[in-house]
């Protein structure tokens, strides 16, 4: 199963799921990165969480529309400048097209 791109940005989607606490994450990759990471989407993703609802494999996220897509990777990338790691910050990569 390819991966599934985020527009504008070298992100991928690669599922969403429940941390131990049991918080809606999403689980994301960085294509120059091995490992992937996960972000809560409860306040720190709040459109990111509603346009993921009841999605939880990769093969459930092939169904979200580009223009969802989009929204997500807005709501990451603005995330990960604002409070990634130092790693996630030099690795994230952003395009204008």
């Amino acid at each position: 199963m390819a991966d599934i791109a985020l527009p504008k940005s070298n992100l991928y989607l690669e599922g969403s799921g429940r941390d131990t606490n049991g918080n809606k994450v999403v689980k994301l990759g960085i294509s120059s990165l091995k490992r992937l990471f996960s972000i809560q989407t409860n306040g720190n993703l709040p459109k990111t969480g509603s346009i993921l609802r009841g999605l939880k494999t990769k093969k459930d996220m092939e169904k979200v529309s580009a223009s969802d897509l989009a929204i997500i990777s807005k709501e990451v990338v603005a995330y990960i400048k604002e409070y990634g790691t130092a790693t996630q910050r030099e690795k994230l990569r952003t395009y204008n097209s």
